[in-house]
């Protein structure tokens, strides 16, 4: 079962990781052209969102039962409790993001761009530490 769980959360790491990176490009030459993007971009930035959302959630749902099975929560130490710092940093951060862009989607307020680039940023450092992290605790 250990091994199941394994292999989907490293999934779920390289398709949050890509959904991320991808959204990073996309929003920087929407940026570059200081023009709102065009249809085919503004739905492929929203399924990549939602992809990145779907991922954090898997990777929660896979990560606490792999915690538990190894014995992490009580043997990781301080290394394992700032790996769940971030990872729940990750749960933040990311339905916030999605939530502001379907706020902007339907009208509602407007997307603040330099909000969601720096949150993109983060999300991306957070993921790298994330990962790191959890190769220092679980060598």
């Amino acid at each position: 079962m250990l091994e199941i769980l394994k292999s989907i959360h490293l999934i779920c790491l390289l398709l949050g990781g890509a959904a991320s990176l991808g959204n990073a490009v996309l929003m920087k030459r929407v940026m570059a052209s200081g023009a709102p993007p065009p249809a085919l971009v503004a739905d492929a930035m929203k399924v990549q969102a939602n992809m990145g959302l779907g991922a954090v959630i898997v990777l929660w749902l896979t990560g606490l039962p792999m915690a538990a099975m190894t014995g992490a929560f009580a043997n990781g130490g301080p290394l394992f409790s700032l790996k769940l710092l971030a990872a729940t940093a990750l749960l933040v951060i990311v339905p916030y993001m999605v939530w502001m862009r379907s706020q902007a989607a339907s009208g509602r307020r407007p997307l603040d761009v330099a909000l969601l680039a720096r949150l993109s940023l983060a999300v991306r450092v957070l993921v790298v530490l994330v990962i790191v992290l959890a190769v220092l605790v679980f060598h």
